[in-house]
């Protein structure tokens, strides 16, 4: 597998613009950084994640991934998390694929592929990605330069790679995104709530009640579905959204204030906590690479 990755690594080379998300087609994107000074703040939609070189580390709640050339990520909730490169520099920049993983297609290649047992697992997996999975990566690096071959060949490529995924180690966490699970569902519909009542301080039984549970079946729920309790979600969320407030130009104190905080000196307390710098100092930072966060995480 290291020579395959060392040859998609070197062809994503000659496609990426570094510390830039560059889309091969509808629902795949390359993301190529140079540097390991930023922390970042990404906010994962379902969607999978294929390491071809270099080294990142990604924290969900309480949980630290290390990315690493040859790991495959797959999500199947929305989740906010943060990441440090760890590995990467101008002539071996580190390179990811992300794939957007859509319901309805997902739906149709599990309806048209043999049937498999999946246990019920996270909503989230992490490990070796598959060998097929690499091969259509080469595939579609192939086709670029041919915008006619990418319009019609590149969407089948990337539905095989979701069928290559539904095949392998990660198929419990895919089959989350279609389930019929019905405490998830309530999970999934109090997600959407907190995310539309952002800049409001709610309490967890507002939030239990959204989802149709008691206080402490939710709170099991939610932190099983997502790795984290509804409140670190929810300040996760409050401070990503903060911190694009500000790169976009907004006062520090104004975009606290637009994201439910009261009181400036706490907001800059959990800034700090998060991303390791005062908000003007990271910001400054982020500007100064150019302030883009991984493909495949998108910003909430």
């Amino acid at each position: 597998m290291t020579d395959d990755l060392s040859d998609l690594a070197a062809r994503a080379v000659a496609l990426a613009t570094p510390g830039a998300n560059v889309p091969l087609l509808d629902g795949v994107a390359l993301f190529s950084a140079t540097s390991t000074d930023s922390s970042l703040a990404m906010f994962y939609e379902p969607m999978a994640c294929i390491v071809l070189q270099g080294e990142m580390e990604v924290t969900i709640g309480a949980a630290v991934l290390d990315y690493a050339p040859g790991t495959c990520f797959v999500g199947s909730i929305d989740l906010p998390v943060t990441g440090r490169i760890t590995r990467a520099s101008v002539t071996h920049p580190y390179l990811a694929l992300s794939v957007t993983l859509g319901r309805d297609a997902l739906a149709d290649l599990m309806a048209e592929s043999p049937r498999v047992s999946v246990e019920r697992g996270k909503c989230y997996a992490f490990g070796p990605v598959p060998s097929g999975v690499l091969d259509a990566c080469g595939r579609l690096l192939s086709l670029q330069g041919s915008p006619d071959d990418v319009a019609v060949i590149g969407p089948m490529i990337r539905r095989e790679m979701m069928y290559r995924l539904l095949r392998g180690p990660q198929a419990a966490a895919l089959h989350q995104i279609i389930a019929s699970d019905p405490k998830l569902a309530q999970v999934r519909r109090a997600l959407t709530w907190i995310r539309e009542h952002i800049d409001e301080s709610v309490p967890i039984h507002a939030m239990a009640t959204c989802a149709g549970m008691s206080d402490a079946s939710f709170h099991r729920h939610f932190r099983a579905a997502t790795g984290m309790s509804p409140l670190q979600y929810q300040k996760s969320l409050r401070l990503q959204a903060a911190r694009r407030a500000i790169l976009a130009g907004a006062e520090v104190a104004h975009a606290a204030f637009d994201v439910g905080y009261q009181s400036a000196s706490q907001f800059s307390r959990e800034y700090s906590r998060m991303f390791g710098l005062a908000p003007s100092r990271d910001v400054k930072r982020l500007l100064d690479a150019g302030g883009t966060e991984p493909a495949g995480m998108a910003p909430t």
